[in-house]
Parts: structure tokens; C-alpha cells; sequence
């Protein structure tokens, strides 16, 4: 049963200022540089409780931009230049486990990007089977991918669920196709039906879909029009991000 809950507008314009995001805690403006040995001490510290950890992989890849988006992406089509990374992630890795040693389990893992479906699929097995071989998982922990439905078959999804992969996570953003053409993110309708359906079928336990407002050409209507269709395809969890405009960061946004 639904319950219509009212809405404050007074509290909202009291509270309403502008921070960061809390798409990770602490937030991006609290990192500051920092050397090895500082790292290092941080990472100890964590050895103090008994608490799992989440652990959170970035695929900076992306074979399109997307002129919205504020994260930091190398553009390409050649998924080859994503292996001289890989390498330098897989000794992050190998360092995290040193110091942690056998002392930690992961309860939460994501990978997110860029777009981490960029990935060769015998490059993104190697990824996974090198954590799993370092790190052990709790028993109910979830680990959720985030993908573009543009560059995804059934294949793909099939790996995933098959490395261990619970949750996945996709941009939708907004259904509308003049604002899709605007942030240079055109994808059909029917297309993200079916990529859902796979999900569904192939047995993930959540799927989460990315809506975002402010976007150049939306309007009230046109948005109600997207959450209608969202919530057509049942998903487990919807975010809702606004729009960061940011064109002195990225230059494509102007």
C-alpha cells in the first residue's frame, strides 16, 4: 500500500545547499594527497576492528562520452589501452592484501567507472579471479557492477553472475530521446527493456537503474514520463542524481 507523504517545502529550502555528493563517504572533498606510508598507517588502522570491508574498483574506460557526465573517463575504442592499467591495479591489489594480510573479509564490492563492461571479457575474468584469489567475501556479500546497456549482451551479464557478480547498476538517466541526443546518449527504448529482462533472467539479485535531472531539453512532464517507464521495468532501486554542471572541469558540457 502506498501512503501519499507530505512535503515540507520550508524545510527543504532551509536545508537545501549546495555540497557534495554522497555517491562515496567520506566525499571527494575531504581527499586530500597523500604519501605511502600514510596509506599504509590508514590501512592498519582498519585492522583494528573486526568489521568487513567494502572495496570499490574504478574502470576509467568509456568507448563513448557522455556530455554530462563529471567522472574522470578516458574515451576510446580499442579496449587493449585499458591493460597497461590493469596492470598497475592488480598491484594496488597485491599491496591492499599485504597489509591486510588474511585479516579482513569483503562485504561490499563494486566496480564502477567509466564503464567497466569496456573491458575484453578474458580481461575482466583475469580482474576478478585475481581479487578472488586474494581476498575472501562474506557469505551474503554484495557485489554489484555497473554497466552501460549499449555495450552489453547476454554473454556478458552471463559471465558476470557466473564471477560472482549479485547486483548491477545502469544508466538510463532519461528516456526522452531529444535529451538523449543532447548529453550524446541515445539508446532505445527496447534496448533497455531487454538488457532488464536479461538481468532478470540470468537471476541477479538487485538491479539498480540511474536517473538524472537538470539536463539540458527535460521538462516536468517529459520526466514524469521517464519514472513512469522506470518503474515499468521493476527495478529493485532507483538513484536520482542532478546534474553537475561543471564545463571549467569538463569541457565537454559546454
Amino acid at each position: 500500500m502506498y501512503r501519499n507523504t507530505k512535503i515540507d517545502l520550508e524545510l527543504i529550502k532551509k536545508y537545501d545547499k549546495p555540497g557534495p555528493r554522497y555517491t562515496s563517504y567520506p566525499t571527494a572533498v575531504e581527499f586530500k594527497p597523500i604519501d605511502s606510508k600514510v596509506y599504509t598507517k590508514e590501512l592498519n588502522d582498519i585492522l583494528e576492528d573486526d568489521h568487513p570491508i567494502s572495496l570499490y574498483l574504478h574502470i576509467p574506460f568509456c568507448e563513448n562520452a557522455c556530455w554530462f557526465c563529471g567522472c574522470n573517463v578516458i574515451i576510446s575504442h580499442r579496449t587493449d589501452v585499458a591493460r597497461p592499467y590493469l596492470k598497475y591495479l592488480f598491484k594496488e591489489i597485491s599491496f591492499l592484501k599485504d597489509v591486510l594480510k588474511d585479516r579482513k573479509k569483503i562485504d561490499q564490492f563494486h566496480i564502477g567507472g567509466g564503464t567497466p563492461n569496456f573491458l575484453e571479457n578474458k580481461d575482466f575474468e583475469e580482474l576478478m579471479l585475481f581479487i578472488k584469489d586474494r581476498f575472501d567475501f562474506t557469505e551474503n556479500a554484495e557485489v554489484s557492477l555497473e554497466i552501460d546497456p549499449r555495450h552489453i549482451d547476454y554473454d556478458k551479464l552471463k559471465l558476470y553472475k557466473d564471477l560472482g557478480f549479485n547486483r548491477i547498476s545502469m544508466g538510463i538517466q532519461d528516456f526522452d530521446k531529444n535529451v538523449q541526443m543532447l548529453i550524446n546518449r541515445v539508446q532505445d527504448e527496447g534496448l533497455l527493456k531487454r538488457v532488464v529482462n536479461d538481468i532478470k533472467d540470468i537471476g541477479y539479485k538487485s538491479l539498480n537503474i540511474d536517473l538524472m535531472y537538470g539536463l539540458p531539453g527535460q521538462n516536468v512532464d517529459h520526466f514524469k514520463s521517464t519514472i513512469d517507464k522506470t518503474i515499468e521495468l521493476s527495478p529493485d532501486r532507483v538513484a536520482v542524481f542532478n546534474f553537475a554542471y561543471v564545463p571549467w572541469l569538463k569541457p565537454l558540457q559546454r
